[in-house]
């Protein structure tokens, strides 16, 4: 007994039920709808292989009532069962199946005699029929083109957005051809179709109203069908007028929706007609007061609102493409602002005309300012914009009454303060006449501006846009006369509690904050912003507002305006660490690299430091940085001459000749030799690949003068032949590089050698000797000769003669100058 209790109450069980006795009130037609709201109601949520197992039955009763044409009431529940297996039928292969071959006979109820309640829930099926099942709709693409076509002239909204999208997908339910090649000359012919159909309407529309634009001619139409005979032609106009709107909004769908290709969009065909359409205005209408006139004068705020959304719609789909018609886009603008404009003083404090075409304009004005920014040409109408802007964004102002002080009588006579008296009663019975007219004067402050809002919050949105996008282009007079009129309505916000009016509304405040902080970020050079105000508008909204809202932007804003007042940095500015520099010059020899570079070593026959020609050029491999002396190092053999894998085009600069602080242990392991003359260490080079006359020639120490204004006081000198007559026979070349007698004092005292090193570049051979005339003329020079070629070039010589004259100045460089001039030519600082 417990068994089947669980059976019974099993949820399979009760789906099974459930769907049973569905399947029995279906199958009465008495009871048909009742299943099919339940179903309706079940139908996304069920098992998919219960669903699968139904369909069938379910389609074969939809059908049944669409080929019956059955109750009125029930077709629409029958498209809405159609919609709910159509989106199951997505993930599921046997119900796609199923879709497919009964999708024809299906749609073939689909028709102009179908019942008017049942078309929006047909229409909507049909979208998806055609979005998912194309190639099965394919067959049946003329019967519903007929049955599309037959709802040109619906009035029901959401009729006509569908069928704008049912004309979009037909023409796509065929094959594409190769690249699509099809679907876009499907689209170009309906496109064009469209265009021609409105034209027609619009020759019509125009009939006895003067145009600047030309009557189209030629024109090949949609196969519409006709408008229907009447004899009353303000019910003709309505017709014509109704299906002129839903056409344009036919072509605003075919430009921006969604196409498998790419549309071949032609624009000057699409702005021809919004530029003929917008060019007639209601005034120009009523100069001609006949029937059919006032009834399209009517309609005609629709059309052009219509023919906005078409121009949108170009701007979303082709961009920047749309730069070639800017000028002619931002005039047209303006004329239509003037043609909406309504007589301030017939529409002061109540609610204005054309609220909904003029929001459109600004709307699209603000949207071509967004998508070209500094190449939108808006500012070319900026005077003329912002004149309607300001009408649309000024509030009503009842009455004003300027109130005289007091003290302000003492110096009037007798018969001046009875005058003045008598002309103040009578302007306090003038204003007590004009408030009696209507109710108290609380219930005139609930009316005032009452429905306006919606337009001041789209001019004040537009002038954010404009000056965003065009700000730098303004005059500067006009943007003085902006701030005039924008800082004192925001001052109104401040001290104005509680704010009734057209401020009233939360969403204006906001429109005229942002407004404003744009007037500040966007100033021309020649006009500054007020900044001096804002700071204070912000900070005191944001915490006195009633709006959370308008609190919340308040403080957005206040937080731009202190980067505008106290700006980051224009540039990121690293400075370069002049420590870290010197130490990296000091100790450049214990780098890792060291090793790898070639030094050389120069063999001067000059005296008192002068380098002639027939100095000799050594390179010699740099030795990593150990603990051997300098005057070991010269006891040891020599290695060879390296040959250099690169030329130094013999660029020598001052940073080649640095002074290197000497390892503490070069002295500790010196060789205890004491002399009396200043003391240094002695570098021996091979000679064996000099010529013959540098084998004969051999370099001691020489005598160093107290130069200590260069940093190239440790000067070579040579030592005459004659000093080696004792019978000393010499070994090998010896270059003696000295200490100055300042550093040798140092040295001795602080118990540390600075040796001031000169290198030169590499690969270079000893030049022919030269008098010594010619020696005292080239003082601080020094001529050098490649391997490959025997002489030097011209470029090498005059960059040699240039750095080897810097030491002319006599001013000292140490490593502290070096660091500073390297700071200076690779670090830019402010």
């Amino acid at each position: 007994m417990e068994v089947n209790v669980q059976r019974r109450n099993s949820p399979e069980n009760d789906l099974d039920t459930i769907f049973t006795k569905l399947g029995t009130l279906l199958a009465s037609a008495r009871t048909r709808d009742r299943g099919l709201r339940i179903l309706i109601h079940l139908l996304p949520d069920c098992p998919l292989d219960l669903i699968e197992e139904k369909a069938q039955f379910y389609l074969n009763t939809c059908t049944k009532v669409c080929d019956q044409r059955g109750p009125t009431q029930t077709l629409p529940l029958v498209y809405k069962l159609l919609q709910q297996l159509l989106h199951r039928s997505l993930g599921s292969t046997e119900l796609h199946k199923l879709f497919v071959s009964n999708l024809a006979k299906i749609l073939e109820s689909v028709g102009p005699k179908l019942e008017p309640s049942a078309v929006p829930s047909a229409l909507s099926f049909l979208e998806l029929a055609m979005q998912h099942y194309a190639g099965a709709c394919g067959p049946l693409k003329s019967r519903i083109e007929t049955f599309l076509y037959s709802l040109v002239d619906s009035t029901d909204r959401f009729v006509v957005n569908r069928t704008a999208n049912c004309l979009l997908l037909l023409q796509q339910i065929r094959g594409g051809g190769q690249h699509g090649s099809l679907h876009k000359k499907t689209w170009e012919e309906y496109y064009l179709k469209l265009i021609d159909t409105i034209h027609d309407l619009l020759n019509q529309i125009f009939a006895h109203t003067p145009e600047t634009f030309d009557e189209e001619e030629n024109l090949e139409c949609l196969k519409l069908p006709d408008i229907r005979t009447t004899g009353n032609p303000i019910r003709k106009a309505h017709l014509i007028a109704i299906r002129a709107c839903n056409l344009i909004t036919f072509l605003d769908q075919a430009i921006v929706g969604a196409y498998p290709v790419g549309k071949p969009i032609t624009p000057f065909k699409a702005l021809n007609l919004v530029f003929r359409g917008l060019s007639v205005s209601c005034e120009a209408m009523g100069k001609n007061p006949i029937a059919e006139n006032i009834a399209f004068g009517a309609f005609l705020p629709s059309m052009h609102y219509g023919l906005l959304e078409v121009l949108d719609g170009l701007v979303l789909a082709l961009g920047t493409n749309m730069l070639m018609f800017g000028d002619t886009i931002c005039e047209m603008f303006s004329k239509c602002l003037r043609a909406t404009q309504s007589n301030s003083h017939d529409s002061e404090g109540a609610k204005k005309s054309f609220i909904r075409l003029r929001t459109k304009i600004y709307d699209s004005v603000q949207l071509w300012c967004e998508k070209m920014r500094y190449g939108s040409n808006i500012e070319i109408v900026n005077e003329a914009l912002l004149e309607q802007i300001m009408r649309d964004i000024t509030p009503y102002e009842s009455e004003v009454t300027l109130k005289m002080g007091a003290t302000s009588n003492k110096r009037l006579s007798a018969r001046a303060k009875r005058k003045l008296q008598k002309e103040q009663n009578a302007a306090t019975a003038l204003n007590q006449n004009h408030s009696s007219g209507s109710a108290t004067a609380e219930n005139k402050e609930l009316f005032i501006d009452h429905g306006n809002e919606p337009l001041c919050r789209a001019a004040l949105a537009c002038l954010t846009v404009l000056l965003q996008s065009a700000g730098c282009f303004i005059k500067p007079v006009t943007h003085k006369l902006l701030q005039e009129k924008i800082v004192p309505m925001c001052f109104t916000l401040v001290t104005n509690h509680p704010l009734t009016g057209l401020y009233g509304d939360a969403q204006v405040r906001v429109a005229l904050l942002r407004a404003f902080a744009a007037l500040i970020v966007n100033p021309h050079h020649h006009c500054p912003p007020p900044l001096q105000y804002a700071s204070y508008i912000f900070n005191t909204l944001q915490t006195t507002d009633s709006s959370a809202t308008v609190r919340s932007v308040a403080a957005e804003l206040a937080r731009t305006m202190e980067l505008v007042v106290h700006p980051w940095k224009e540039t990121l500015y690293f400075p370069a660490d002049k420590s870290a520099i010197k130490d990296a010059l000091a100790n450049k020899n214990n780098h890792p690299l060291a090793m790898f570079t070639v030094k050389q070593v120069v063999v001067t026959n000059g005296t008192n430091g002068v380098h002639d020609s027939s100095d000799v050029i050594i390179p010699s491999v740099a030795d990593p940085a150990t603990g051997t002396s300098p005057v070991k190092a010269a006891s040891a053999p020599s290695e060879p001459a390296v040959e250099p894998a690169y030329e130094s085009e013999g660029e020598i600069n001052e940073s080649l000749a640095v002074t290197e602080a000497s390892d503490e242990s070069f002295i500790d392991e010196e060789e205890p030799q004491t002399t009396d003359e200043p003391v240094g260490w002695v570098e021996h080079v091979s000679a064996s690949s000099l010529d013959d006359t540098a084998k004969e020639k051999t370099n001691a120490i020489a005598k160093i003068p107290d130069d200590t204004e260069c940093y190239d006081a440790g000067t070579i000198h040579p030592i005459d032949d004659d000093d080696y007559d004792d019978g000393k026979t010499s070994d090998s070349a010896v270059v003696a590089v000295l200490d100055s007698d300042e550093e040798q004092g140092q040295a001795q005292n602080v118990e540390q050698e600075d040796d001031d090193v000169m290198e030169v570049p590499i690969d270079v051979e000893l030049s022919a000797p030269k008098s010594n005339s010619e020696k005292n003329n080239l003082k601080h020079s020094i001529e050098i000769i490649d391997d490959d070629n025997s002489s030097v070039s011209a470029k090498k010589a005059k960059m040699l003669g240039q750095d080897s004259c810097n030491g002319n100045s006599g001013k000292t460089k140490n490593i502290d100058e070096i660091v500073e001039e390297m700071v200076a030519e690779f670090v830019d600082e402010p």
